[in-house]
């Protein structure tokens, strides 16, 4: 009865304090020798069968099943549960899947009597069962590491209201996760428990937390701080913690106590506006935000960031997907719109889209303020304010009227949508020209001026904005020409604060200090105490952005800069060709570019070196890739690698490095040799449901699956194929690897793809298979990679024949498979076979001209594949050539890739592609032109474009 007095007793001694913080099963409070005890007596009653009618049963069970929890690696929970309790697989009477379910209801029983803690986020949903222990043993020891990590790197943007409110501090250090591991990651996503957790951890040495009992922190402590760099991360995030408690809102050298602010404003990952010199013009950018913020408010967030393309209001061409966790500016082509979001992803979720809408934005028009700078540089005041002296861009949209205001001249943006005029400010205004300016809603700034002083800080307009990374001082000066006695300064609307003017002093300086990330309104008024004399007001919009390293930022030597698409990419992902990465750095500049595979630990498997020269293209990188990834010794440590590390460097340029892991999944197929060299795959499935379906799709039927039983290893076929286990929404699916002599004894045992029904119905099924081969994981083996590519290049070779006709389809079988001799000629038929009216042949006559422009870069593909097949593109119903661009080259090479548009718009596409053959003819011919000049100019890799 000992446990159930003291959960009890912890249940409601936490109501008290903090109703909201749930008990932990770890809280247990047992000594050493009564947790022995306890082990014994569960693993006795296990070996004898399990007997839940007692009522004191259960409760020894959650407490031991926790403590497994504790031990918990990341690799499966079953496993080391059986290893530590034997007969559990055996108990008489029950199956293994009724136990598993049994440690579910116990768990969920102590939440309904204990207020027991529930899982919640990403890690809950993919493993229903297993995340009650796991979540009851608050932080398995294996990630312990990487919390005091994170607690020291979010140290600067500790706050007051984050250490009393730990729901807000999860979100706030779930958003800072990016560069961890997944599974870190996946823990992260239960943002109330994290936050629970850090509140603890961070609470001060002489003081009790309201969320752990003090033996379980201290446990947790002490097993943290036994490695160095933990216990140095976590003493510095403390000693932060502890000052961040002691301080407030305070003017520098006065006595004056903390003020009251509003909620601040949800500005900080707002984009800017700027106006950079071009020849005879002004050229529009967007400074594009980093939304790895966003991450804790949405848990699909960071995947749509690092796989969907953003559109760019203002920008005709998506950006390459990921490009939003690579911040930096976008020339803009025409004016945005400030009624449309500013930023979007392409066929991205409704959830995150709202998301991104509601903290990106700009200011609303019709015009627009830019003060000038030296360099060619213009920068909005988005307070739309000017002073005497200075240079400033007026920007409006074309339909708005020129305003009335004197000292402007006409000036060149280049941008479609707004005019734009130079106003240049005399250091004198008038009465008549304030009123001018008020007029057209701009304010004149001449008694009063506000500037950030002390450290630099990250941004500054030089009017009304300036932004600090969290944990700088904000120090500020107010500066007025005019005889002042005190000052009142208000942040977000608050309570004022009255400061005493400096005696003969023209300027008074203060401090804001503890300022939450996030963007604040700063009003300052002076007052002076003479009857009449009325007060002069100023505002500064003050930003404190989070200093967590964002991708690019941890990516960036002095000189160097490492890109992926798409962002973050898999180990898995990286191997198979589905990333692929580029170099930035000083033209013609030789680097050494190192990859090194890891295991589990972070010990180093094998290395591969490779000289390159800087830029280094992601065509490039492709080319490297196909040699050195395939090396026998890379290959060899493959499959025992969770990460590999890429990296490039060069002495006296810089540095720059990305670590792609293997990832965690509820699902993950392994395989293995057996005695008699054959392999055999066994599914390691953690979803912990009963409803997991497994299919193999052998090679020489790509498309048709046969059912499998997932509990036990599956033969793989002598010429390889493909499995899929799906359980829910979880899919798992890896490629093959076929006996090297079946393939050496029957060459001709290739792919067979049939259709015979609709055949749009049928397109849409091709793109379905080719998604299923092109996104599922293959092994390190060379046989794998070939089957896989055939089928690939059946499918899509069968979907273009489908859609071009029986013609088209004689010169498609007539092209040897892939890497074979090509057939004489075919291209020069296929050039005459697009199309026989006029603008059908002038299409394929301008796609032929430019071959040679388009080879090495995608870019100029699209954009010369959509001024070739503009005509043929709106006579077949397809309106705008860069959406039919988009579409069919993709259509032609990746199928697959398009798996994830909108339906209706799919439907439509294909059905002009039915409709018009012209369309998916003249894409086949650029892609397959290209191809073969590619394979004329083959040449040894080397680095940047040729």
């Amino acid at each position: 009865m000992r446990l159930h007095d003291h959960f009890r007793t912890l249940h409601e001694h936490r109501q008290a304090l903090h109703p909201a913080a749930p008990v932990f099963a770890l809280e247990h409070g047992l000594s050493s020798s009564e947790f022995e005890l306890l082990l014994a007596a569960v693993r006795g009653a296990v070996s004898e069968g399990l007997d839940t009618r007692s009522r004191t049963w259960w409760l020894p069970f959650v407490v031991y099943a926790a403590e497994i929890g504790y031990r918990y690696v990341g690799d499966e929970y079953w496993p080391l549960f059986a290893q530590q309790t034997p007969g559990w697989e055996s108990s008489p009477g029950w199956s293994v899947a009724t136990n598993r379910q049994r440690i579910k209801q116990w768990f969920k029983q102590f939440a309904a009597d204990y207020g027991g803690a529930e899982p919640k986020g990403g890690f809950a949903a993919n493993f229903n069962i297993i995340a009650w222990p796991i979540t009851h043993a608050i932080m398995p020891a294996d990630l312990q590491r990487q919390l005091a990590q994170l607690l020291f790197e979010s140290r600067a943007v500790l706050t007051a209201n984050l250490l009393s409110d730990p729901n807000a501090l999860g979100a706030c250090l779930a958003s800072r996760t990016g560069g961890y591991s997944e599974r870190f990651q996946i823990f992260c996503s239960n943002q109330s428990l994290l936050g629970q957790v850090a509140a603890a951890m961070l609470s001060g040495d002489d003081e009790n937390s309201p969320y752990l009992v003090q033996s379980t922190l201290t446990r947790l402590v002490d097993d943290l701080t036994n490695e160095r760099q933990s216990r140095t991360w976590l003493t510095r995030a403390k000693q932060s913690a502890n000052l961040v408690r002691s301080r407030g809102f305070l003017p520098v050298n006065s006595r004056i106590g903390p003020a009251n602010r509003a909620q601040p404003l949800t500005a900080v990952t707002n984009p800017k506006l700027l106006l950079r010199q071009e020849g005879s013009g002004w050229r529009p950018y967007l400074d594009l935000p980093n939304l790895t913020p966003l991450q804790g408010r949405q848990n699909q967030i960071s995947q749509e960031l690092r796989t969907l393309r953003p559109k760019i209001e203002g920008l005709r061409k998506p950006l390459p997907s990921g490009k939003l966790l690579y911040p930096g500016e976008v020339a803009l082509s025409t004016w945005p719109r400030p009624e449309n979001p500013i930023i979007q992803l392409e066929r991205g979720s409704s959830v995150v889209n709202s998301l991104i809408a509601e903290n990106c934005s700009i200011t609303q028009g019709p015009w627009w303020v830019f003060r000038k700078h030296l360099g060619g540089l213009a920068i909005e005041v988005k307070g739309k304010f000017v002073r005497p002296g200075h240079e400033y861009f007026l920007v409006g949209q074309l339909d708005s009227k020129p305003p009335a205001v004197p000292h402007i001249n006409k000036a060149t943006v280049l941008a479609e949508g707004i005019h734009a005029f130079e106003l240049i400010m005399p250091e004198v205004i008038h009465e008549a020209e304030i009123a001018k300016l008020a007029a057209a809603e701009l304010s004149v700034v001449t008694e009063v001026s506000i500037r950030p002083v002390g450290l630099v800080p990250g941004s500054w307009d030089g009017e009304g904005a300036v932004e600090w990374l969290a944990g700088e001082p904000a120090l500020l000066a107010v500066r007025s020409n005019r005889a002042t006695e005190m000052c009142a300064v208000t942040v977000d609307g608050g309570h004022p604060i009255v400061l005493q003017w400096p005696a003969d002093g023209p300027e008074l300086i203060f401090a804001l200090e503890d300022l939450t990330v996030g963007t604040h309104e700063v009003g300052i008024t002076l007052l002076n105490s003479e009857v009449g004399a009325a007060g002069v007001s100023g505002s500064l919009s003050i930003t404190i952005r989070d200093p967590h390293t964002s991708l690019d930022e941890a990516t960036e030597g002095a000189g160097i800069r490492l890109f992926a698409t798409p962002a973050r990419p898999k180990l898995t992902e990286l191997w198979d060709g589905r990333a692929s990465l580029s170099i930035d750095g000083p033209p013609d500049t030789k680097a050494e570019l190192l990859i090194a595979l890891r295991d589990d630990t972070g010990n180093s498997l094998e290395k591969a070196h490779h000289s390159i020269s800087l830029p280094f293209s992601d065509s490039a990188w492709r080319r490297l890739a196909d040699q050195e990834l395939q090396r026998r010794k890379l290959l060899a440590a493959y499959d025992e690698a969770e990460s590999c590390e890429v990296s490039v460097s060069r002495s006296g340029v810089g540095f720059a490095s990305l670590v792609c892991e293997r990832g965690f999944h509820p699902l993950r197929w392994v395989l293995t040799k057996r005695r008699n060299g054959e392999h055999e795959a066994r599914l390691i499935d953690r979803t912990d449901t009963n409803d997991t379906q497994v299919l193999l799709f052998p090679v020489e039927t790509p498309l048709s699956g046969q059912r499998c039983d997932s509990g036990r290893p599956i033969a793989v076929p002598m010429s390889g194929g493909l499995l899929q286990a799906t359980s829910g929404n979880v899919t798992a699916s890896t490629v093959l690897p076929p006996d090297p002599n079946q393939l050496r004894q029957r060459p001709s045992n290739h792919p067979v793809i049939r259709y015979a029904g609709d055949p749009l119905f049928e397109m849409k099924q091709l793109i379905v298979g080719h998604r299923r081969w092109l996104d599922a994981d293959v092994p390190a083996d060379p046989f794998a990679h070939h089957q896989r590519e055939q089928v690939l290049h059946e499918v899509t070779t069968t979907l273009v024949c489908l859609a071009a006709g029986n013609r088209w389809a004689h010169l498609e079988r007539k092209r040897a498979p892939i890497g074979g001799r090509r057939t004489p000629d075919v291209l020069d038929k296929m050039r005459e076979l697009v199309g026989q009216a006029r603008m059908q042949r002038a299409a394929a006559q301008q796609i032929a001209r430019h071959l040679w422009e388009w080879e090495n870069s995608q870019t100029a593909l699209s954009e010369g594949f959509a001024r070739a097949i503009r005509i043929v593109a709106a006579a077949s119903g397809i309106d705008d050539p860069h959406t039919a661009a988009d579409f069919l080259l993709p259509l032609v090479t990746r199928p697959g890739s398009l798996a994830g548009w909108d339906e209706t718009e799919l439907d439509r596409l294909l059905s002009c592609v039915l409709h018009s053959p012209v369309l998916i003819r003249a894409a086949r011919f650029a892609v397959l032109g290209i191809e073969e000049l590619r394979e004329a100019s083959s040449q040894p890799v080397v680095g940047g474009s040729r």
